[in-house]
C-alpha cells in the first residue's frame, strides 16, 4: 500500500445507530473496475442533474476501462476505493497533468475524481480523500492541486473552500444554435481537423483526441475524465 493511501486506511464513518464502521482506503486493483466504474458512474449521475452537458457517452465505460487498465498501476496516477467491508464507498483518481509548452507553470496534480456516497456523507471520508490527494501530489513534486466544479454544486463548492481551495479561473459558456449540416451537431467533428480545444490552449489534432480519451494530449489539451468531485 502507498504512503499516502495507508495515510487514510481506518478511516471511521457514523452509522444510523451512532456506532462507528472501519473504512480502509486502498490502491484500485486491475480486477476491481467494476467497483471503479459503479461510483464514477454514480459520480457523473450527480453532475448531469447539474449540468446535462456532463452526461457520460453510451460507450463510457469501455473508454473508462481502456484508460484505467492502462494508467492504474503508473507512478503518475493514483486510482483508490474507499471499502467498508466488501462494499466500495468512496472513489479517488488523481492524475499528473502536462499542459503545453507554451507555458512556463505547465504542470500540476489533477484532482480527477472524488466520491462519497450518499450513506457515508458527513463522517470525514471526502476529507480523508482530499487529503490523500495532496499527499500523493506533494510527494511528486507537484506544487499545485487543481479540479472543476460545477457552479451550481454548491456543497461541492464549500467543501472545498472549506478545505483551502481557491478558485482562480471560470468557464463561461453561451449556448448556439448550430447548422443542421455542421459536423459538430453530431457531435463529431471531422477526422483531421484541428479544434481550438479551450483558451490558452494550441490547437489538437481531433483525431489525437478520439484516439486517447481521458489522456494527455502532448502540447495540447486534456479531456477529462471528471469534471468534479462531489459533495462529502
Amino acid at each position: 500500500m502507498s504512503k499516502e493511501v495507508a495515510q487514510v486506511a481506518g478511516v471511521t464513518a457514523p452509522t444510523e445507530a451512532g456506532a462507528t464502521r472501519a473504512v480502509e482506503l486502498r490502491p484500485a486493483g486491475l480486477s476491481q473496475f467494476n467497483e471503479v466504474a459503479r461510483l464514477f458512474g454514480e459520480l457523473h449521475h450527480h453532475n448531469a442533474a447539474l449540468d446535462d452537458r456532463f452526461a457520460l457517452s453510451d460507450g463510457w465505460g469501455d473508454v473508462l476501462q481502456e484508460h484505467f487498465v492502462r494508467t492504474h498501476s503508473e507512478p503518475q496516477s493514483l486510482w483508490a476505493l474507499a471499502w467498508e467491508g466488501r462494499e466500495p464507498v468512496g472513489l479517488l483518481i488523481v492524475e499528473a497533468h502536462h499542459d503545453s509548452a507554451l507555458f512556463r507553470h505547465r504542470s500540476w496534480a489533477e484532482l480527477v475524481a472524488i466520491y462519497v456516497r450518499a450513506s457515508h456523507r458527513g463522517g470525514g471520508l471526502a476529507g480523508r480523500l482530499l487529503d490523500a490527494a495532496r499527499s500523493w501530489a506533494e510527494e511528486r513534486g507537484f506544487d499545485r492541486l487543481q479540479l472543476y466544479v460545477t457552479a451550481s454544486n454548491g456543497a461541492a463548492r464549500r467543501f472545498y473552500a472549506k478545505n483551502g481551495l481557491r478558485p482562480t479561473q471560470e468557464v463561461w459558456r453561451l449556448g448556439l444554435t448550430p447548422a443542421s449540416s455542421s459536423p459538430a451537431a453530431g457531435g463529431r467533428p471531422l477526422a483531421g481537423h484541428e479544434t481550438w480545444l479551450g483558451a490558452g490552449h494550441p490547437p489538437v489534432s481531433t483525431d489525437a483526441a478520439q484516439r486517447c480519451p481521458g489522456e494527455h494530449v502532448r502540447g495540447g489539451y486534456r479531456r477529462h475524465l471528471a469534471m468534479e468531485g462531489d459533495q462529502p
